[in-house]
């Protein structure tokens, strides 16, 4: 007889607390949301289920190529780009790895709810002056632009710039909002930036744009690691080539489901 894993105690526990927490936050009742992970305590302060759970929680057991990433590259005196940060799941462990050196965490996050949610996590977990976000979007180049947000909700994705198209997807926006976009190429030449060593990008399909126009930062061999996930029909095989002709060679990937969508590690052969 096979018995059902909620009869665990512990698992039956977490159900309930999650069952709970939706409630709550359904009723308007923000909750802190403390995760252990790799001997740190990462804390959210969520309003929505699906910041408290699923960035919250599931961001450190669901992405596994990024974890490894982090856990393998990542070392405490180390200059990062996370590029569409979201909530700062990734920005806020990274954080914590730079604390005890002289490393820092640039966390870009265009969506005006993210921005805010991710500002509220790195004041939480005391990451002032190692996690530093920006409100603006990589792209081709210096412009304003339309940014059509999928979601009202915090923790969402799937947002896009330009046309309300995300990942080849058309949908109806929730809200259209300003941004301004800069390319990476021209970001890493104002005063007081400091060069990354390490750079991960998620932005739901326009990875390319992001990448085409940071060949500049691509040469510069203080940057080691390139985390990307790539949607390969909108790459049309061109992400895969700029990084290989700047000699990033791809150490391991994990596809989303049974979709075009990948998670890439590349490294600097």
């Amino acid at each position: 007889m096979v018995r059902s894993k909620y009869l665990k105690p512990a698992a039956y526990a977490r159900k309930i607390r999650l069952v709970v927490a939706r409630i709550l936050l359904k009723c308007g009742i923000p909750l802190k949301n403390t995760t252990k992970v790799d001997g740190f305590v990462v804390k959210f302060w969520a309003t929505s289920f699906l910041e408290y759970f699923l960035r919250a929680e599931e961001s450190y057991v669901r992405e596994k190529v990024t974890m490894y990433w982090i856990r393998n590259y990542i070392n405490p005196d180390d200059v990062v780009y996370d590029v569409g940060a979201n909530v700062g799941a990734y920005s806020l462990l990274i954080g914590k790895i730079v604390q005890s050196g002289n490393g820092r965490v640039y966390a870009i996050e265009p969506e005006s709810n993210n921005y805010s949610a991710l500002n509220r996590n790195i004041v939480l977990n005391q990451l002032t002056d190692k996690v530093v976000a920006y409100a603006f979007a990589f792209g081709d180049s210096r412009r304003a632009s339309k940014f059509f947000l999928s979601s009202g909700i915090v923790g969402s994705s799937l947002h896009s710039i330009d046309k309300p198209e995300s990942d080849r997807n058309q949908f109806v926006p929730h809200h259209i909002q300003g941004v301004l976009l800069e390319s990476m190429d021209h970001f890493v030449t104002y005063q007081g930036i400091e060069f990354p060593n390490h750079i991960k990008i998620d932005v739901d399909g326009v990875e390319k744009m992001i990448v085409y126009n940071m060949k500049g930062v691509l040469a510069d061999k203080r940057l080691k690691t390139i985390m990307i996930e790539i949607e390969t029909i909108l790459s049309g095989g061109v992400i895969e080539e700029i990084l290989s002709k700047h000699r990033f060679k791809e150490v391991m990937r994990e596809q989303w489901g049974d979709r075009t969508i990948f998670n890439v590690l590349y490294v600097r052969s």
